[in-house]
Order: structure tokens, then sequence, then C-alpha cells
């Protein structure tokens, strides 16, 4: 009887496909860019969420006639009229009080205690679940090497308007210069518009802004 050859690849064969296999994989990683896309989807997510909070806001406003950091009557007492920039783990922001009991007399400014975190005044109001509390960007501990975080500014005047920052980790975002904001206790503004003190895009000035005037880039809700 005839033996049946079987028919199959050689190991030079083999190593050819998988070769190409190699290459073509290598190629559409580097057109899609995974981590670009994550921080793509991570910086939408924050921004839906800044956005809830914001609306939180001016129904606490609406139902209330005051916002949250009103009723922390420190040495002076803030009004509709106050500007104001917190970040997200400070009691005034309205996400957390700390180990605060109450709002009554307490600085608006006080670090909520990530040990006996408790749920702030949006949340005590319903304007926002309270798994807001658990979210990343509403750490109680900011990290400004991770860049978590949002910050709240509102501008002078009982008209003024109120803004919920973020720092973009998409390089795509970064690059958005009409859409990025220059913020410190001092200054808020396009940075599109030549801020004095804003460094650019993709270089330095991803941080965290603080109360000496120092400046920092941030995408804001509503743009």
């Amino acid at each position: 009887m005839k033996k049946i050859k079987k028919a199959g690849f050689t190991l030079v064969e083999l190593l050819i496909v998988i070769a190409l296999i190699a290459i073509l994989s290598v190629a559409v990683l580097a057109t899609i860019n995974p981590i670009e896309q994550a921080n793509k989807a991570r910086d939408a997510r924050v921004q839906n969420d800044a956005a809830e909070v914001m609306n939180a806001y001016e129904r606490y406003y609406a139902n209330s006639q005051q916002y949250p950091w009103m009723m922390f009557q420190d040495l002076t007492p803030l009004t509709v009229e106050s500007a104001v920039l917190y970040d997200s783990e400070q009691v005034g922001f309205g996400i957390c009080y700390g180990d605060i009991a109450t709002a009554v007399s307490t600085d608006q400014f006080t670090t909520c205690d990530p040990a006996a975190v408790t749920q702030g005044l949006l949340i005590d109001a319903d304007e926002l679940k309270s798994s807001f509390v658990g979210k990343d960007e509403f750490s109680t501990t900011l990290d400004a090497a991770a860049e978590n975080g949002l910050w709240l500014y509102k501008a002078t005047g009982s008209g003024g308007s109120i803004y919920v920052c973020y720092i973009p980790k998409a390089k795509s975002n970064r690059q958005q210069i009409d859409k990025l904001y220059c913020l410190s206790n001092t200054a808020f503004t396009r940075v599109a518009n030549g801020v004095t003190g804003c460094a650019t895009p993709l270089a330095t000035g991803w941080g965290v802004p603080d109360l000496t005037g120092a400046t920092s880039q941030f995408m804001c809700v509503p743009e």
C-alpha cells in the first residue's frame, strides 16, 4: 500500500508567519495606542462627572438660595458674590465632610479626613449619589503625580460662572489649547489667550494650583 504523505508547514514557513503576525501586531498597536485610548476614556468619564457636579451646584442653589461653600462661615463669611477655588478633598467642594460634625462655623478649606470621611452637602441634599465619594477624581488624598482630583472655580459676582476642572491625561486633549484653562487663585482664563505664567501644553504646568498664585492647566466644564 502506498503511504499517504501528510501536508504540513516547515519550520521556516512557521517562523515567517510568526514574524509577519508580530509585525502586523506592532503596526496595529502603534496606530491604536492603547494607553492613549485608555486616557481618552478616562478624560471623558471625568468630564461627565465634572458636569454632574456643576449641575448639582446649580440645583443646590435653586433649592436653598446658597452654594454649599456658603454654609462654612469662616472669619470672612462667604456670599454669592464671593470668588472661590476649592479642590475635591476640601469640605467646601461639597463632596465630603471628613470627621467634621457640622458645616456651620467651620473653615471651608479644611481637608477631609480619609479615615473618617462622611458625605458632604451635595450628597446630603440628594443632588449627587453617595457613590461619588468613592470615585478616583473625588479622592480625599489628592496626588499630583497621579493627576487626580477635581477643582472648583467660581468667579466674583452673583452671576459669576462656575467651572469644575480636571487635569487631562490624554496627549490629544493636552494639545487642544483652545479648550485648556490656566487656573490659580489669581487667574482663570484660556491658555490660548497667552496667559503669563501658564506653561505651554506638553511641557510643564500639569499639576495642582495653589493659593500662592502658581498656575496650572486644566480642562473645565463648561468648555
